[in-house]
């Protein structure tokens, strides 16, 4: 009896020892958060010379962030979105921009709630320094994300989570993507990072109302309504999870779709051919005589099936289930969905970091896979523009996006029937809080 009892306070201590060796290390965190902090600073003080300093002829302001400050005055000023003020995005975005715009108010102290434009932004000082918050909260967002990216690879105990998080925070996509570009996919690793990082931690009814919360600025993390199955021990627990969802969802959207219905359900129907849309179907769209839009209802359901299907494959091989799977999801989404722009790929970028740490030759097909997925928006734009093409220039724009397509459709296959990810980052998981 004794023996017994000695031998359980050993396994405790041992566990216990294990458990605070695998805690992240706050050192490690700060580091990622100070080396990040101080060269996204560089990047906007950078900016910020270039365009006041050397070409005072950039457009430091893009649409993008025209609309974003509009949407937030029309919020303060007590305008409903939908019904008071045209939006085609999701419904709590808007209370999003909201405290940005009445910060850049009360440091400028111009309180004005008139609607700007792409031709007269400079003249209103809010909208002139909202932009700089915009992209210091975008920077935020995805320091955040690096952090959470760092405490996922330690919990598996993996030796390079700390170069994973410095690689994937400096990485120069999103460098450009808050900087110069200042658009708020910069959000979308972080709603899709704290969702998956809640599962892990198992804190599972934090992490569907994440995926609600999320889903109420930006639509992308609905895509993980899988996990909801995949991390949940039984059949009263999924229920739960599930009803609590649907119930958020409907919580957020239905009193917006009661005001203004048709204003509502048509920021779902955007053409497939339109400014600034880069996917596969806005190609084929391009150089078709067929009229895709006709079947944009169709697509749309297809691709969710498709997200659908492989969640339900995933659940029922969840005990060779890795996080970084949940790539497959998004990868689907960015394939078939119509309205797709290279900015999404920014939601993808942290399963790439990761899998470039992986063991073996396929690590380096991830690194061509971030390049052609960076590299998309630009081919597309030159297929897309209409003007005198040269020959050679397009044969390599078709080249990359069609490498980049299946490129896209591989990976799916490999994570669902191939890859049990190397021994070196699936090591025992830590049971201890992250």
């Amino acid at each position: 009896m004794s023996f017994s009892l000695k031998t359980e306070k050993e396994c405790k201590t041992s566990m216990k020892n294990w458990k605070w060796k695998n805690k992240p290390k706050i050192g490690d965190e700060f580091k990622i958060i100070l080396v990040s902090t101080i060269v996204y600073s560089i990047v906007l003080v950078a900016l910020y010379i270039y365009s006041a300093y050397i070409n005072t002829g950039f457009e430091i302001i893009i649409s993008d962030q025209v609309i974003f400050f509009n949407r937030g005055v029309a919020v303060i000023d007590g305008l409903i979105p939908y019904r008071d003020v045209s939006v085609d995005a999701a419904s709590l975005s808007p209370y999003l921009w909201a405290p940005i715009v009445l910060l850049s108010m009360f440091l400028t102290g111009n309180y004005s709630t008139e609607f700007v434009t792409i031709d007269n932004y400079f003249l209103n000082e809010s909208m002139m320094l909202s932009s700089y918050i915009f992209r210091i909260f975008f920077a935020f967002c995805l320091i955040i994300s690096a952090v959470l990216l760092y405490r996922l690879e330690h919990k598996k105990n993996n030796r390079n989570a700390f170069r994973i998080s410095i690689l994937y925070s400096l990485n120069p996509f999103f460098l450009y993507l808050f900087s110069f570009w200042g658009t708020d996919e910069c959000l979308l690793p972080l709603l899709i990072l704290l969702p998956i990082y809640l599962f892990e931690r198992g804190n599972k009814t934090l992490a569907t109302f994440s995926i609600i919360l999320g889903a109420g600025f930006k639509y992308f993390p609905v895509l993980l309504a899988p996990l909801l199955w995949i991390y949940t021990r039984d059949w009263r627990e999924r229920s739960v999870q599930t009803m609590l969802l649907l119930l958020g969802l409907t919580a957020i959207s239905l009193p917006f779709y009661l005001i203004a219905p048709e204003a509502f359900i048509d920021q779902f129907n955007n053409p497939i051919v339109a400014s600034r849309n880069q996917g596969l179907f806005t190609l084929i769209q391009n150089y078709s005589s067929t009229d895709i839009n006709e079947y944009n209802l169709i697509i749309q359901i297809i691709t969710l099936s498709l997200i659908l299907l492989s969640g339900l494959f995933f659940f029922f091989n969840r005990s060779k289930w890795k996080y970084h799977k949940s790539m497959v999801f998004l990868i689907i989404f960015f394939i078939f969905y119509t309205k797709i722009q290279v900015s999404y790929f920014s939601m993808i970028i942290p399963f790439t970091t990761i899998c470039l740490f992986t063991e073996g030759k396929i690590k380096w097909t991830f690194l061509i896979y971030y390049i052609l997925g960076i590299s998309l928006g630009v081919t597309a734009d030159y297929l897309l523009v209409d003007s005198q093409k040269l020959l050679y220039l397009e044969v390599i724009c078709w080249f990359v996006i069609g490498l980049f397509y299946l490129t896209s459709l591989l990976y799916v296959i490999y994570f669902l029937f191939f890859n049990k990810r190397d021994s070196q980052i699936s090591r025992p998981e830590s049971i201890s809080s992250i």
